[in-house]
């Protein structure tokens, strides 16, 4: 059972090592550093992450709502006013009179200043604040994932770049070993030629050769160049830099395949879309209710330089009272106020009709995506197996090749082939070690492909 117990354990640990071992093996250090430099400094993300930015502080344009408004007002005028006052009858006994009996006319006219303060509160919204509020905290959500996916996106093709660039160097090891091989086989020939045992022949036909290694440098030089000024575009980081870095083009063995897109950030982003959209809904909805709002002010008043008409007095007529001024100072007032829109000539109902043709949309994106992702899932899988398989061939055939260039090798030396089979054995060992590496190159790829498709891409990167 002790045995037992200690195989367990020892294969739990050589298990939870190889996962280590895959993780680190994924990403090389130094691209890792690049990616998360790229995170600060690419244009792309920095409008994402502008928007995120946008959403929550409207959300916190939301939330003011809900404090006092306060307001200052300051006036200076003409005034020009008719109206009617109806005040209690003043009975004098001795004139057998009543005067301001019944509505009296007056008008005014003068000049007038005020200045006041008010306060206004919301009280109960119909729940259009809060859930407004909420649907903006989501919105903000969606566009934080948003965000997360063009981190993804951005890793994947930094990613790509450099392993590109790892095949120029692979590509380069091979031309190297090449050129020695056939320089050395060429100083050989030139000696053979001055004791009269070879052809000038053999030796163009070796020099050729090594003007068509001349010319792979060249091309592999300008593709190097190319993609260090798109990683430098990508990035930020320096063009030195980028030359600078080296690692060795291995192979991405996964330990477990990804079987689900769900932590795909572009599905999580549409999720909180359509919780914003909810909430979206109920705030439209409560637009039907009143809105109640607690208010209070406090102003002055000034009419001064100005005349009053009072119309049709018993006994005088028409009264002009010049006035010096009528003040109101402070004039006070608090209280509860409460606004309905009754009818708004549709607008409230059309609202509503988008919000729910919103989620329509919204929620027929999610399930497109989501199988095109489960597709996409499919297809990355089998190209990921099959890059596999490929590996497992590719390696047998640089066995074959490699003994076959060592057998040309020592049968041209020894006189049983000429200078053209050499080459064709060269040639054919150039040609499947470049096809290995390239098959190297599109298992990585289909590698890095899955973990993106199924949104584990930037969770192995901060590893």
């Amino acid at each position: 059972m002790n045995k037992r117990l200690c195989l367990g354990l020892l294969t739990l640990a050589s298990v939870m090592f190889l996962n280590k071992l895959h993780a680190q093996s994924l990403i090389d250090p130094s691209v890792k550093d690049i990616i998360q430099k790229a995170f600060q400094t690419n244009k792309e993300l920095k409008l994402k992450a502008y928007e995120v930015d946008k959403a929550r502080l409207e959300a916190d344009g939301v939330k003011a709502n809900r404090l006092p408004h306060v307001s200052a007002l300051g006036l200076y005028g003409y005034v020009h006013s008719n109206g009617s006052i109806d005040i209690p009858t003043v009975n004098i006994p001795l004139l057998n009179l009543g005067l301001f009996e019944g509505a009296t006319g007056f008008s005014m006219h003068g000049q007038a200043a005020y200045a006041g303060v008010s306060v206004k509160q919301i009280i109960f919204s119909g729940l259009q604040i809060p859930n407004g509020i909420k649907a903006l905290q989501e919105k903000a959500v969606a566009q934080q994932y948003l965000e997360s996916a063009g981190r993804e996106t951005l890793s994947k093709d930094i990613i790509a770049s450099f392993d590109q660039l790892m095949l120029l160097d692979e590509v380069d090891k091979l031309i190297v070993d090449s050129e020695k091989r056939l320089k050395k086989e060429q100083e050989k020939v030139n000696k053979a030629i001055q004791n009269g045992l070879a052809i000038p022949y053999d030796r163009d036909k070796l020099k050729l050769a090594l003007l068509e290694l001349e010319e792979k440098k060249v091309e592999v030089s300008g593709n190097r160049d190319l993609l260090c000024q798109k990683i430098e575009q990508e990035t930020g980081v320096s063009f030195q830099e980028v030359g600078g870095i080296h690692y060795g083009l291995k192979p991405i063995f996964l330990s477990d395949l990804p079987r689900d897109v769900e932590q795909r950030s572009e599905l999580k982003a549409l999720d909180a879309s359509s919780k914003a959209y909810e909430y979206l809904y109920k705030k439209e909805k409560g637009g039907a209710l009143p809105a109640v709002f607690a208010f209070g002010s406090a102003n002055y008043l000034n009419v001064f330089n100005s005349k009053l008409t009072v119309k049709d007095q018993p006994l005088f007529g028409t009264v002009n009272l010049p006035l010096n001024s009528i003040k109101g100072s402070p004039n006070l007032m608090v209280g509860v106020g409460v606004k309905w829109d009754l009818y708004t000539g549709g607008e409230h109902h059309n609202k509503i009709k988008q919000v729910k043709l919103d989620q329509n949309i919204n929620t027929t994106k999610r399930e497109d995506t989501q199988e095109k992702l489960n597709l996409l899932l499919s297809k990355n899988t089998v190209t990921y197996t099959t890059g596999n398989q490929k590996l497992k061939v590719g390696e047998q055939q640089l066995k074959v090749a490699e003994n076959n260039l060592s057998m040309a090798v020592k049968q041209y030396q020894a006189g049983l082939i000429d200078v053209t089979e050499l080459l064709a054995a060269e040639n054919d060992w150039y040609k499947v070690n470049l096809g290995y590496f390239n098959n190297v190159l599109q298992q990585r790829t289909a590698a890095v492909e899955l973990l993106h498709t199924s949104g584990k891409l930037l969770q192995t990167i901060h590893e």
